[in-house]
C-alpha cells in the first residue's frame, strides 16, 4: 500500500516537473523579444546585420537539436535538462551584456541551441510520462510552453517598464528560471534513453510525414509572428500600435486550445482533432484574407491558433506507436524537421509576397494547412 502511494506520488511530481520544464522553455524564449530594441541601441548595426544575428538563433537550434538523442543516450534526461537550462541562462546573460557582434552572435547561437535541445528532450520525457500514465498529456505540456511565452514576455516588459536596467531585468528573470529549475530537477526522469547501433538512421516515410506536418504547423506560427502585423497594417488599415494583436490573438488561442487538448483528444480522438484542427486553421487564415475589417482578421488568426494548438502535440505523441526506430530518435528527427518551418516561414512568405502579394502568400499557408487536414486520417 505504501509503495503504491509512493509510486503514485512520484509520478504526479514527475508530471508537475515536466510541466515546469515546458514552462521554463517558453519563458526563456519570450525574454528575447523585449531585449531586441535595447540590443540594437547598445550595438550599432544595420538591419541586414541584425538579420544575420537573428539567423544565429535558428542555426544554433538546427545544429544542436540532432544531438539531443545522443545526449540522452549518454546522460540521464535529468542531467541533460538541468545542464542545458544552465546554458540557456548563460546565453540570456550574454545577450543582455554583449558589447560586440561576435559575442552577441555566440550568445544567440547558444540561446537557439539550448532551447532546441530542451524542446526535444522535454518531448522525449513528456512522451515517456504519457505512456506510463496511459493517458493523453502532451497537449497540456505544450500548453505550459505557450503559457511560459506569455508570462515571460509580460514579466520582462513589466520589469523594463518599471525602470529596471536591462541587466537587472534579465538577472531577475534568470533567477526565476533557476529557482523553477532547481525545484523541478528532482522530478525529471533520472534515466537514459536506450542506445541504438543505428543512432543516425534515416527516418522512414511515416516519421518524415510527422515531421513535414509539424513543419507546416510551425510554419503557420512563424508566418503569423513575422508577417501578420505588416499584413494588418497594409491590407486591413489597422493602427500600427495595434498591429501586434494578430499574433497575440493567435498565441492566446494556442495556449487555450492546448490546455483543453488532452480532454478533447479523449473525447474526439486523435484523427478528428488533427483533421478538424487543420480545417479550422485553414479557415481562419482564409477569413483573415477575404475580410476587409481588421477585427474579423483578428478572429481569423484566433481560429488559426485554436486549430493549430493540438496538431503538433498529437503528432509527436503518435511517434510512440511506430517501431521503425527508437522513440527518442524519431522525436529528434521529426522535431528538427518541424522546427525548420519556423525558420523557413519568413523567407518563404517573403519570396511569395515579392512576386505576388501578401494575400497570396497567406493563401499558400491556408493550402498547406489543408494538406495537414488531408493527412490526418493516416493517424488512426
Amino acid at each position: 500500500m505504501f509503495s503504491i502511494k509512493s509510486s503514485s506520488d512520484a509520478l504526479l511530481f514527475t508530471i508537475l516537473a515536466s510541466r515546469i520544464g515546458f514552462f521554463i522553455a517558453g519563458f526563456g524564449l519570450a525574454i528575447w523579444a523585449p531585449l531586441v530594441p535595447y540590443v540594437r541601441l547598445h550595438i550599432p548595426m544595420s538591419n541586414a546585420t541584425f538579420g544575420l544575428m537573428l539567423l544565429c538563433i535558428g542555426v544554433g537550434s538546427l545544429c544542436c537539436m540532432p544531438l539531443s538523442a545522443a545526449l540522452t543516450t549518454r546522460f540521464s534526461m535529468r542531467h541533460c535538462l538541468f545542464v542545458i537550462t544552465l546554458m540557456l541562462l548563460g546565453a540570456l546573460l550574454g545577450m543582455a551584456t554583449a558589447s560586440s557582434l561576435w559575442v552577441l552572435g555566440l550568445a544567440l547561437f547558444v540561446f537557439g541551441g539550448s532551447l532546441g535541445v530542451l524542446d526535444v528532450i522535454l518531448n522525449i520525457q513528456g512522451l515517456s510520462i504519457e505512456n506510463r500514465a496511459n493517458r493523453s498529456m502532451m497537449s497540456n505540456f505544450h500548453g505550459m510552453f505557450s503559457l511560459g511565452t506569455i508570462v515571460g514576455a509580460v514579466l520582462m516588459i513589466s520589469l523594463l517598464s518599471l525602470g529596471l536596467s536591462v541587466l537587472l531585468s534579465t538577472l531577475s528573470v534568470m533567477s526565476m528560471i533557476l529557482l523553477l529549475s532547481l525545484y523541478a530537477v528532482r522530478g525529471y526522469l533520472d534515466e537514459r534513453t536506450l542506445s541504438s547501433k543505428d543512432a543516425f538512421m534515416w527516418p522512414n516515410a511515416w516519421i518524415l510525414l510527422v515531421g513535414l506536418m509539424c513543419f507546416i504547423v510551425y510554419l503557420a506560427e512563424g508566418v503569423i509572428l513575422d508577417w501578420s502585423a505588416l499584413y494588418l497594417i497594409e491590407d486591413k488599415q489597422i493602427a500600427t500600435a495595434q498591429a501586434g494583436l494578430g499574433y497575440a490573438c493567435f498565441s492566446a488561442m494556442v495556449a487555450t486550445g492546448r490546455f483543453l487538448g488532452d480532454g478533447l483528444a479523449q473525447l474526439l480522438g486523435r484523427v478528428r482533432l488533427i483533421v478538424g484542427g487543420g480545417l479550422l486553421a485553414a479557415a481562419g487564415i482564409g477569413l483573415s484574407i477575404i475580410t476587409t475589417h481588421w477585427q474579423i482578421a483578428l478572429l481569423g488568426y484566433a481560429l488559426c491558433g485554436l486549430g493549430c494548438a493540438n496538431v503538433s502535440p498529437l503528432l509527436i505523441s503518435s511517434l510512440s506507436k511506430q517501431s521503425y526506430m527508437p522513440t527518442h530518435l524519431a522525436i529528434t528527427a521529426a522535431t528538427t524537421i518541424g522546427f525548420a518551418g519556423v525558420l523557413a516561414g519568413p523567407a518563404m512568405m517573403g519570396a511569395v509576397a515579392h512576386y505576388t502579394s501578401l494575400s497570396a502568400a497567406f493563401a499558400v499557408l491556408a493550402a498547406a494547412l489543408l494538406v495537414v487536414a488531408a493527412c490526418g486520417p493516416r493517424f488512426k
